[in-house]
């Protein structure tokens, strides 16, 4: 699941930023951060970079020995670098999370204290693979704290148009594309916590939160959907995509996401994310 309209999504996930600071102010607690201060971090699914810059660096102690932002999407990755260019102890890497990690990545990226995740995994197919991944790239004794979408509009909107007869023959197979793995509340988080546990994760937890995307115009709106990946069954021509942009599109703006417009009888559902934290045992290879 690779984003290749980066720019479009950096210029529309402000809220994600946000939200992420939010979020690393009330759960700071669930990270195991170094008595020397210096800690070791990786964030899976980084994007353009720009959450990493204004959400994650200002909680790290200032002799903090690195930091490496990934992502599936080179597009995003060159942003990264370009958001962190002249940044000392800080580097960026094309990485798939859901896949098998070669062994030359793995000597490349050796091991951290702390892995970080925010807004990525939901779009990973095979959520055990993943966990499995985020262990081996811990240090023993080391933890990882991850926001996972479980539920929104945005992914509404996504699978609206996928049954429709025009369009069925575009997205055969979408429910394995689209897999949003958590999507059913009341267990995702027993569900999230088993695919810990069989990882081998102690001291997991988990909780659910919610928060209600904001966008300050129709643009924001419409590049955060643009931005979406997509990923067809057949040969689609620009008319076509862009007809199917325009009916999700429609689908979305039943949705209330900001006060710039009037909000009158649109649907209020605020998104709805599952965090899980987990920790590497000591003595562990």
């Amino acid at each position: 699941m690779s984003f290749k309209k980066a720019e479009e999504y950096k210029k529309a996930n402000n809220f994600n930023v946000k939200f992420t600071k939010v979020l690393m102010n009330e759960f700071s607690q669930w990270i195991n951060w170094r008595a020397d201060g210096r800690d070791s971090v990786l964030d899976v699914g980084s994007g353009p970079g720009n959450t990493v810059r204004e959400s994650i660096c200002p909680l790290l102690p200032s002799n903090f020995t690195r930091l490496v932002l990934s992502d599936i999407s080179p597009q995003m990755v060159e942003l990264q670098r370009k958001e962190f260019s002249g940044f000392e102890r800080v580097s960026c890497e094309v990485l798939d999370i859901g896949s098998e990690i070669s062994d030359e990545m793995k000597k490349k990226l050796s091991t951290f204290d702390h892995v970080t995740s925010f807004f990525c995994l939901m779009w990973v197919a095979d959520q055990q693979r993943a966990m499995n991944n985020i262990y081996e790239l811990l240090k023993p004794g080391g933890d990882c704290f991850l926001a996972i979408v479980a539920d929104c509009p945005m992914i509404d909107t996504l699978v609206s148009i996928c049954e429709k007869p025009q369009w069925k023959d575009c997205f055969t197979g979408w429910r394995d594309f689209y897999a949003f793995p958590y999507i059913e509340l009341d267990g995702a988080m027993s569900k999230g916590l088993g695919f810990m546990e069989k990882a081998e994760f102690i001291d997991t937890k988990a909780d659910l939160r919610y928060n209600s995307i904001q966008f300050a115009n129709d643009e924001q709106k419409e590049n955060f959907l643009r931005s979406m990946p997509n990923k067809f069954s057949r040969e689609v021509s620009a008319e076509e995509e862009e007809e199917i942009f325009q009916e999700r599109l429609e689908f979305l703006n039943q949705f209330n996401f900001g006060n710039y417009r009037d909000n009158s009888r649109r649907i209020i559902k605020p998104s709805a994310y599952l965090i899980l934290c987990g920790k590497k045992p000591l003595g562990s290879d």
